[in-house]
């Protein structure tokens, strides 16, 4: 308020007490306050709200539950003790004995004298080589064959003859050692002659049967 020649006091910014001036102003920052006051206190309590929403939203996810375990299938069978079979025990091999036996015989050929059921004498070294391999390889059944010449021999008896030379081998093959059960003595004759008559005055030997 100032106040100047001859006008007494005046209110600045208007003219008197309802002129709207700066010094009218004390009462209205006053009814003011409390709405600023409000306004802060909602603004405030909104960040707040914001800050949990925020903070819900960021917070990890709870771990899913773990999957079931997969259920076991039926259990293997145990294995045999030692861990492996033990292969079938098989019999010999009836080529390779067969083999053996025609190598002892090509290299000393069982043969007989004419008319004769007895082999000659460097037939003994044969049947001993022919009985060891069938000692070492026990089981098939041993054809003993017996052949006579197609002449030179007596004729009417030659299948008798022929039986006589099988049966006489099969009795040197058991004396050395060779089992009686596994031979069988057949007199073939003069049916299947060789290249000569020596040749074909002579016993051959079958294995399984």
């Amino acid at each position: 308020m100032t106040a100047g020649p001859g006008t007494g006091a005046h209110w600045w910014g208007g003219r008197g007490p309802a002129g709207g001036g700066t010094h009218a102003a004390p009462g209205g920052r006053r009814s003011r306050l409390p709405l600023v006051l409000v306004l802060l206190a909602v603004l405030l309590v909104g960040g707040a709200a914001v800050t949990v929403a925020l903070t819900r939203g960021s917070s990890p996810a709870p771990p899913s539950p773990p999957a079931p375990a997969a259920s076991a299938g039926p259990a293997a069978p145990a294995s045999p003790a030692g861990g492996s079979r033990t292969p079938a025990r098989t019999g010999p091999d009836t080529a390779v004995l067969q083999s053996t036996v025609d190598e002892v015989l090509a290299a000393a050929p069982l043969r007989f004298p004419a008319d004769s059921a007895t082999p000659a004498p460097d037939a003994a070294a044969a049947v001993a080589r022919v009985a060891a391999a069938l000692r070492a390889s026990p089981g098939p059944s041993i054809t003993v064959e017996g052949h006579t010449a197609p002449a030179g021999e007596d004729r009417g008896g030659a299948q008798t003859l022929s039986q006589q030379r099988a049966d006489e081998v099969v009795r040197l093959l058991e004396a050395n050692g060779v089992p009686a059960g596994s031979l069988t003595a057949v007199g073939v004759g003069p049916a299947r002659p060789l290249g000569s008559l020596e040749a074909s005055r002579r016993v051959e030997i079958r294995v399984g049967g």
